[in-house]
This record gives C-alpha cells, sequence and structure tokens, in this order.
C-alpha cells in the first residue's frame, strides 16, 4: 500500500486546519509511535490532528495517540495561521508558539518560540549542519509552484531524467507526475515534450490545487488523490478528507503488521542460517588435523565423496547433514574462523532488529464508538426532540449562540455550576420529553457530583435569553440573562442510564435520563467510583472506555443496575 501523503494531500489538510486560525492547539499526546495535537476554536467541534510513524498524517475526533499528556512544551496555544511552506510537505501552524511538521527527511516535528527550536522530535539537518534545541529553526529548501516566480521552464530544462521523474523531483509533482502524464494522453517522451507543454502542464497544477481545496479525497486501493485519477480505469471512494486520511493510515498500518510478520519470518530464516554456519566452523575445528589434510591433498581427492569446484577452488562434502564447503586457499582453521565470521555478521544484524512483543489477546473485544458534538453532552428525548449541553463556560456560550432557535427551549438547573441545555424543537414537546431534559439539565450540573437530590429546573423559550445585563451588572462568561415568567420543573432525582441511542443513522454512547434509552443500559448513580465504573459499562455495553467516559456526568459514578433489554 503506497498511500503517500503527496503536496496536494498537505494543501487540503492546511486548508481544511484554517477554520481553526484564532483558536488553539489546546494539548498534545506523545507515544513511541507518534504525536497528536488538539485543536479548539469557539462554536466548531474540536479536532485531534496526529503524526504517526513519521509518515501518516490525519484528522480523528477524538485521540488516537494513547501516549502521555503534553510532554511536548505546547498547550493552550494561540493559532495565528496555518499554511503550507510553499507547495512542499511541510505543514506550518503560526502563532506565539509554532508548530512544524515535516514530512520529507524521514519526518520530524518542531516547535519554535520567537523562532528559536524549543523542542524537535529528533535532531533536524540542514545541508550538513545539525539542528538542535535552541537553534534558530531554518526552513528546508522547499518547492512554491504557485509563486509567480517560480521558473517552471528552468526547473524542467536543466534535468537529465526522463520526464515524469523531472516532473516529480524538480517540480515536486510526486504521484501527480504521472497524473499530468495521464491528462495529456501520455504525451511525454522527453523533456522537451515538456516544455512544448509547460502552458498545459501549469493549468493542470492549478487544477490540482483547486480539487486540494475541495477537502475530498478520492481513494483506490493502494493510493488517494485529491481529484478522481487520470491513470486510474477503476472507480474510487469518495470520502472526506478526514475519512481518506484516516482511511489510509489504517490500511497502511495493517499492512505494516504484514511487514512485521515476514519479519519475523525473515528473521527465523537468518537465526537458522547462523546456527548452521556456526556448526559447520565447530565441525571443521572438531575435526581439525582431518580438514587439513584433507586440504594438503588438494585436486587429490576421493572423486565419490569429495566434489572439487576447480574454478572456484573449494571442495565439497555432505556430514551429518551439513553441506560443508572448504576453500582450498585457506587452511582448516581460516575455514572454520571464515563460517564463524558469517553467522556473526548474522547475529550484529540479528541484535538491529527490532520487533513489536506480541499483544496480548484481549478477553472480548470492543467496540469504538465514533462522537459527535465533541464539545457538548447531549441525548434525545423520548418524543423525539434532540436536546444538547455545555461542558464549561465556553461551550455554554456556544451552545445558546449556535443551537437555540426561535422555537427551541432552555433549560437551566437552579443551581450554581450548572449547564445551559437547549431542546432543539423538532416535534411538540410532551410533558414526559421536558421532564427528560430537566432531569439531564440537573443531572449534569455540579448537583450531581455534590450528591444534591430533589432538584429543580427551569424552562424558557428564546426570546427570554439574552448576554445583555441591567446597566451596572456583570456577566460571567458561559452566563445567560434570563428575562420574563420561568418554567419550573422539580422534585428531579439524580439518576442516568447510559446506553445506545441512534443519531443520523448511526449508535453513539449518550448518559440520558432511564425512560429515554431503550435497550442494553447502566443505570448510574452518584458514587464513589471512577475507573472501575468506566469499565464495568465500557464491558457490558462492550464498547472502549473512551468511548464511554465524554458521555459521562461530572464528577464520580456508581452503577445501581444492569438492564440487558
Amino acid at each position: 500500500m503506497k498511500g503517500t501523503i503527496s503536496f496536494a494531500e498537505i494543501m487540503s489538510l492546511a486548508n481544511f486546519l484554517k477554520r481553526y486560525e484564532g483558536g488553539f492547539i489546546e494539548k498534545n499526546y506523545q507515544s513511541d509511535v507518534g504525536v497528536s495535537f488538539k485543536f479548539r476554536k469557539s462554536g466548531i467541534d474540536s479536532i485531534y490532528l496526529h503524526f504517526v510513524d513519521n509518515k501518516y498524517l490525519f484528522l480523528s475526533q477524538e485521540n488516537e495517540i494513547d501516549g502521555k499528556k503534553n510532554l511536548i512544551p505546547m498547550e493552550n496555544a494561540p493559532i495565528a495561521k496555518v499554511r503550507q511552506l510553499g507547495t512542499d510537505r511541510v505543514l506550518m501552524v503560526d502563532g506565539p508558539q509554532s508548530l512544524v511538521i515535516e514530512l520529507m527527511g524521514g519526518g520530524n516535528v518542531y516547535i519554535l518560540q520567537d523562532g528559536l527550536i524549543a523542542y524537535s522530535k529528533k535532531p533536524g539537518k540542514r545541508g550538513g549542519k545539525i539542528l538542535r534545541v535552541g537553534d534558530r529553526y531554518e526552513s528546508p529548501q522547499y518547492i512554491d509552484l504557485s509563486s509567480p516566480q517560480f521558473d517552471f521552464k528552468g526547473a524542467i530544462d536543466t534535468s537529465t531524467s526522463d520526464p515524469i521523474r523531472t516532473l516529480a523531483v524538480r517540480l515536486g509533482l510526486s504521484k501527480y507526475a504521472e497524473e499530468i502524464d495521464c491528462s495529456l494522453e501520455h504525451s511525454f517522451k522527453s523533456n522537451s515534450d515538456v516544455m512544448e507543454n509547460i502552458e498545459k502542464v501549469k493549468e493542470i497544477v492549478y487544477k490540482i490545487f483547486t480539487s486540494a481545496e475541495e477537502g475530498k479525497l478520492y481513494t483506490y486501493e493502494d493510493e488517494f488523490y485529491v481529484w478522481k485519477s487520470k491513470c486510474r480505469t477503476e472507480e474510487p471512494e469518495v470520502l472526506t478528507l478526514e475519512d481518506g486520511l484516516k482511511k489510509m493510515y489504517e490500511i497502511g498500518e495493517s499492512e505494516g503488521n504484514s511487514k512485521l510478520e515476514a519479519m519475523k519470518r525473515n528473521v527465523e530464516k537468518m537465526t537458522a542460517e547462523m546456527d548452521k554456519l556456526r556448526a559447520t566452523g565447530e565441525f571443521i575445528m572438531n575435526h581439525f588435523s582431518e580438514m587439513d589434510h584433507l586440504l594438503k591433498k588438494g585436486k587429490k581427492v576421493d572423486s565419490e565423496k569429495y566434489q572439487v569446484d576447480y574454478d572456484r577452488e573449494t571442495i565439497s562434502f555432505l556430514q551429518d547433514g551439513m553441506n560443508i564447503e572448504l576453500k582450498m586457499n585457506r587452511t582448516a582453521g581460516e575455514n572454520a574462523d571464515d563460517y564463524f565470521g558469517m553467522s556473526k555478521r548474522i547475529k550484529d544484524k540479528l541484535s538491529r532488529v527490532k520487533l513489536e512483543p506480541e499483544k496480548v489477546q484481549k478477553r472480548a473485544e470492543l467496540k469504538k464508538v465514533k462522537r459527535v458534538f465533541t464539545n457538548y453532552r447531549w441525548f434525545i428525548s423520548g418524543d423525539g426532540n434532540f436536546v444538547i449541553a455545555g461542558k464549561d463556560a465556553e461551550s455554554n456560550d456556544s451552545v445558546v449562540k449556535k443551537y437555540l432557535g426561535e422555537k427551541d427551549l432552555y433549560f437551566h438547573a437552579d443551581i450554581h455550576g450548572a449547564p445551559s441545555v437547549v431542546m432543539k424543537v423538532s416535534k411538540e414537546p410532551s410533558e414526559k420529553g421536558i421532564e427528560e431534559a430537566a432531569s439531564f439539565a440537573w443531572c449534569m450540573s455540579k448537583a450531581w457530583n455534590s450528591k444534591f437530590g430533589n432538584g429543580s429546573v427551569f424552562y424558557v423559550t428564546k426570546s427570554q435569553v439574552s448576554k445583555t445585563p441591567e446597566s451596572g451588572e456583570y456577566l460571567a462568561r458561559g452566563a445567560w440573562i434570563i428575562r420574563g415568567k420561568k418554567n419550573y420543573i422539580t422534585h428531579l432525582n439524580l439518576e442516568l442510564a447510559v446506553g445506545f441511542q441512534k443519531y443520523e443513522n448511526r449508535d453513539y454512547i449518550v448518559a440520558a435520563p432511564i425512560s429515554s434509552i431503550s435497550g442494553k443500559k447502566v443505570i448510574i448513580v452518584p458514587g464513589e467510583g471512577k475507573e472501575d465504573v468506566v469499565k464495568e459499562i465500557s464491558e457490558f455495553l462492550e464498547v472502549e472506555k473512551e468511548s464511554v467516559y465524554p458521555a459521562l456526568p461530572p464528577g464520580t459514578w456508581a452503577v445501581r443496575e444492569r438492564v440487558s433489554s
């Protein structure tokens, strides 16, 4: 599986991440396989950018790196600009602290502070010079096809390579070099043909730029492109940039496992060869006098037992299952040393081979459930209305600004430290549905951790919710002014069910009022548990723990009951 990330996919990725300009790189994770950075901006869902095995770049709603948090010195770093370095394979996120991800030269990650290297995954190399922490960052030499100053003709005219390689290397087009050739019906027989068609080449390059901005990937069995391939005859699967990059990573990772198996088989062969060579050397030493006499006789040996190769000047014979070959121009001791030396060279090679340890088979495969509305908590009420709540001051602001429409209802618990909750009214809400939304608002407040029962929640319409305080009043971030009559729901208990609900035909894990979740579920109440409770829920619902954590109310929990159906 090639799945190579070229300049065009980097261009598409940079264009996607531009939406986070004005936001933050909130945190990072690092492990042996790679790094991930969480991009966050008010009003849009957060996203994780992953750089794995120094060659895969992909996006996901959830963190895919099981590593340590914030080892890299970049936390809550403002994002001023996201860009690509020219049209090369370098992604840059500029700000007071800058993130640089280079895919060439074996891949690297830098964090810059005022242009100086504050962190690098490994020392960088620039024309024989080593870049280390504390040095000023020097960008690699790069190609910028989008620059009006780029000399297309000059880059091609000085090349002595074939036309496809010239386009791939001199213009940095990599896999799109063949795409351009196919677009022009394979008209490139020499670089002169490229020169004659240079304006058409430019035109196609700019079409690639335009396709990259669309945020789609056309995926084939062994490669992907930002447009429908001009060389392929089969129909591609068209995916979003997020899904396409993730798919290519997963396929590449799967192939990596296959390569690992092949490497293991190769190690077994090398080990067997190493043992055979050592055993041959030991046989010669154990029969030193006999071997020495045989070599002295040279070509006058018994032709039935020994085979003489006059061109190679060797004597061969079969002994105890070993095919032993002696060089006639060497002594018995020197022949033995040769075999021991070959055995040692294989041993040295094996010492440099690193194989991942076998993973322990889990008792049961746990399903990873995707998340949606990652900055919020949500559920669907029994009457079919979508209910969504903020998680913190920032999302309490955004949930109202983004989701509260004219027909919708706003809920808030009568306690300090409660989220803003919005019911999106697509169907006439029933009394039961309103009670469920109120119960959700109460359970997702600080009442849960404080174990305050018998709660009270009010709800109002959009026209009663304002961000404008009275003169002389101060309005904290995440807070809203409520004017007019409030409708109260009282005597609310602290209990929720954790289970599956469908949103847009896909199952998600939610924590919601018991009556709103049908089928298999776990009933939770305030308690003292955390990791053990999440483990119990995940195993009962057969999902990964990472799918459960984000749905739960703030605080600690206890399992009251498990319901099978």
